[in-house]
């Protein structure tokens, strides 16, 4: 069974997508959209017409599916061969679906124009957010339960940007247990296929 995906390399959603497709084996046509460029948008929204030109989107035989969390639990469950969705068990599922859900990157497709003191605020909420990841990685491996799941994969995509665009040495020093998370994450097979330049080494750009 053959899946398009409506997105671009560097958008974290569609990332999260590819790398739970990579688990699953489950293959993948692509298509890219970038909204906020323009490119391909049109098309897409005629596709999807209530995306509100928000990728990814996938299309496959007998779906057509927006919003990353349907898209990711729809293609995990086809099999759940990778165990992305925990021990199989309702509760588990709930739990690696809306706990570890971590927005460090604006869900937004035509971006406002620069705000000094909204980015600030942004990085203050990303920040609080993350000093409670830390407290809770301290006694876990794994997010939810003992094996890796679609919230693992989740989090250490976003905190990829973060290192990216803003998380600099100091912070990554004082934040043991995320970094130690993301080590084991970002060195899973699919992950390390579908983002080959994820690198907690690079330096934050802000």
């Amino acid at each position: 069974m053959t899946f398009t995906l409506y997105g671009y390399e560097r958008n974290p959603r569609t990332r999260v997508v590819r790398i739970v497709a990579a688990a699953e084996g489950i293959e993948l046509n692509h298509v890219e959209v970038v909204p906020r460029k323009n490119i391909g948008k049109e098309e897409y929204m005629a596709k999807f017409p209530l995306s509100s030109g928000k990728i990814p989107g996938l299309e496959g035989p007998v779906v057509m599916l927006t919003e990353t969390l349907a898209i990711v639990t729809y293609l995990a469950s086809i099999s759940n061969n990778a165990k992305l969705l925990g021990d199989g068990s309702k509760e588990q599922a709930a739990q690696t679906l809306a706990l570890w859900f971590l927005p460090l990157i604006p869900n937004f497709t035509d971006p406002a124009p620069y705000n000094k003191s909204s980015v600030d605020a942004g990085k203050t909420s990303s920040l609080r957010l993350l000093s409670t990841l830390e407290n809770t990685l301290s006694t876990r491996i794994c997010l939810v339960g003992d094996h890796l799941t679609i919230a693992d994969i989740m989090v250490t995509i976003y905190v990829s940007r973060g290192l990216e665009w803003v998380l600099d040495s100091k912070w990554k020093v004082e934040h043991p247990n995320i970094m130690r998370h993301f080590e084991v994450v970002a060195n899973m097979g699919p992950v390390k296929e579908e983002t080959p330049n994820i690198d907690a080494k690079e330096e934050s750009q802000v």
